[in-house]
């Protein structure tokens, strides 16, 4: 399958829910998702079945997006019942989540692949069956010497780090509204770049 043209009208932001697991690095995903409600004047329709969903135009596309209530290892669950809810097929989907194997800040559009050790993305493609949709990944960074993997992702962001993260949001907002306007070449092209 080629990769499709369509501007993906179902945004799926990545975490655990709870006021435990908010601000993470591990729930960047859900941040994201919050950011772009604000950002574009969306409104969040509150819980549903699996997550809280929300409604968003960017240059006249209509999206839907979910923040699943299901942990990170079961976000397929949250993923189906949205696309079986919508009619959607997972090519018109994009999910935004967490990567410690970009640096800090650094964002990359993908379609298609591997989970590269992502349980949300692995739960996400087993329970699908395809790999076949859009992801956006948003860097995190390594954990420093001494600091196990899991520890570092359910850590929060100090001052200095969250204005990188806010700055990356802001340019993931911007690669979507190019996405919009001018079509998913030029959005890879924007959001793939290195400054």
């Amino acid at each position: 399958m080629t990769i499709p043209e369509a501007f993906p009208n179902i945004w799926v932001g990545l975490g655990n829910p709870g006021s435990k697991y908010a601000g993470t690095r591990h729930n960047v995903g859900m941040a994201a998702v919050d950011f772009f409600l604000e950002r574009f004047g969306g409104s969040s329709r509150g819980k549903a079945r699996h997550g809280w969903v929300g409604k968003l135009r960017v240059h006249g596309w209509k999206v839907l997006t979910l923040k699943p209530n299901t942990y990170m290892n079961l976000s397929g669950r949250a993923v189906r019942w949205v696309l079986q809810e919508t009619g959607s097929e997972p090519e018109s989907m994009v999910v935004f989540h967490d990567d410690m194997d970009l640096e800090l800040g650094r964002i990359k559009l993908k379609w298609k692949g591997g989970d590269a050790g992502h349980k949300g993305i692995r739960s996400i493609r087993e329970t699908l069956g395809t790999d076949a949709f859009f992801r956006i990944r948003i860097g995190i960074g390594r954990p420093p010497d001494g600091c196990e993997a899991s520890d570092y992702v359910l850590s929060r962001f100090d001052r200095g780090e969250r204005e990188i993260i806010d700055e990356a949001m802001a340019r993931v907002a911007e690669g979507l509204e190019i996405w919009a306007a001018k079509g998913t070449k030029d959005a890879l092209n924007y959001l793939n770049r290195r400054d």
